[in-house]
């Protein structure tokens, strides 16, 4: 008896830390890839307790994610669109701060560091237009 305790809390441990340490995967997701891991992540431990009619839904909410979130969706262009606008301002933003530095005769230190700010905000508009 004290053996299949503790067999069964050593099982229960080991599925615990397992489960935990997937959703900590997840958590560094954002958006619809979150929520398509945590789904992936439910429907693994569904299937691992033959839990037939969560499965089913689990499926069924998969295929609704991929098709409003896939690279084709308009959910996906809209949010991708509205992400190179986001960048697009903050380079504006960026610019207009240098040029007021540089024509406001500012220290070199602060020009520069005006300039690596613009450069970052540069790299950070390529990068979304990139992954798009």
């Amino acid at each position: 008896m004290i053996l299949q305790m503790r067999t069964l809390l050593l099982l229960f441990f080991a599925v615990s830390t397992a489960a935990f340490a997937q959703q900590g995967n997840c958590r560094e997701l954002r958006g619809c890839e979150r929520k398509l891991c945590e789904l992936q992540t439910q429907l693994e431990y569904a299937k691992q307790y033959g839990r037939t009619d969560k499965i089913r839904g689990l499926e069924k909410a998969i295929q609704r994610v991929q098709t409003k979130c896939g690279a084709g969706s308009v959910a996906y262009a809209q949010d991708v669109d509205q992400k190179i606008l986001e960048k697009e301002k903050k380079v504006s933003e960026r610019t207009f701060e240098l040029n007021e530095a540089i024509r406001e005769n500012q220290h070199a230190e602060k020009i520069a560091k005006r300039k690596r700010k613009l450069e970052e905000a540069k790299a950070e508009l390529e990068a979304v237009k990139n992954a798009k």
